[in-house]
């Protein structure tokens, strides 16, 4: 084999494992991402969700003390 064709295989070879390289950490940051806007749509859903099932207190309008006072 010539120095050129030993140089092309070395150069091919590092570039597959660079290109793989930069896909798998695309694809992880893409999950990440993915992860990061699921979450903000669904926080609101299950917020409304879980404050229909667990009842809190209920405040205590102006209007109502006033009228407790009168």
């Amino acid at each position: 084999m010539s120095r050129q064709s030993i140089n092309f295989w070395v150069l091919f070879t590092i570039s597959i494992i660079l290109s793989a390289i930069v896909i798998s950490v695309f694809v992880k940051a893409l999950k990440v991402i993915l992860m990061v806007i699921l979450i903000l749509a669904l926080a609101p859903i299950i917020y409304l969700v879980l404050r229909l099932i667990i009842p809190g207190q209920k405040t205590i309008d102006e209007n109502d003390k006033l009228k407790k006072r009168h």
